[in-house]
């Protein structure tokens, strides 16, 4: 009869693979946790997005909660990932609806225009603007957005890619980002499609003026 295998120990006496299991439940619990935040502050706004209704939404327990996110900042600030994320989808979901857009600037904006309208786009203004007068999360918050700019600009790179021969490519990215944020902003407020549109098409001709110039 063949002796029953008993599981490989580490020195503390505790299974080989126990640390690998708590290790996965540990990164499960925080997926949980900032999936039930983002979906929050998107649905119901920043206001809503306490701890004990990220908590209550996640299924968790205050330790637990505490445990990866010690601050509400933290927490706020933790949700750019999966903001960043959601607009990038919405930026590929855009892109392939404007395939037939054969000039590569237009077809950049445009892109950018539709995502900057999105949910989860309003949600991240929503947090700068929130963050006006919370110092903590200002300063999480300027760290998360630095974290998330590597994927910020490889999107950019690949909308405006055609263009990049112009010495005046880096401008026309950085203004247009500003110009549609804005546009995203004030559109909270005084929402007229025609009047938006008629500023994108006018940007998009500028734009090309733009990077028809010599600095």
């Amino acid at each position: 009869m063949k002796a029953t295998e008993r599981p490989r120990r580490t020195s503390a006496g505790k299974p080989a693979n126990a640390n690998a299991t708590t290790g996965k439940e540990t990164l499960g619990t925080r997926e949980r946790i900032l999936d039930a935040a983002v979906t929050i502050v998107i649905e119901q706004g920043t206001a809503r997005a306490t701890t004990l209704e990220v908590q209550r939404r996640a299924g968790v327990s205050r330790g637990a909660l505490l445990h990866h996110f010690p601050t509400h900042a933290d927490l706020l600030s933790a949700t750019v990932e999966g903001l960043v994320k959601r607009n990038e989808e919405a930026v590929l979901a855009s892109l392939a609806k404007l395939e037939g857009t054969r000039d590569v600037v237009e077809r950049a904006i445009r892109v950018l225009a539709i995502a900057s309208v999105q949910p989860a786009y309003l949600a991240e203004l929503e947090l700068w603007a929130v963050s006006r007068t919370d110092p903590d999360l200002r300063a999480t918050l300027a760290e998360a957005e630095r974290r998330a700019r590597k994927d910020s600009e490889r999107v950019l790179k690949t909308l405006f890619e055609a263009s990049d021969s112009s010495p005046m490519q880096a401008s026309v990215i950085a203004m247009t980002i500003e110009f549609l944020r804005g546009l995203a902003l004030s559109g909270v407020l005084r929402g007229s499609p025609v009047r938006r549109q008629q500023l994108i098409g006018q940007w998009i001709q500028a734009t090309k003026l733009l990077l028809e110039t010599t600095p």
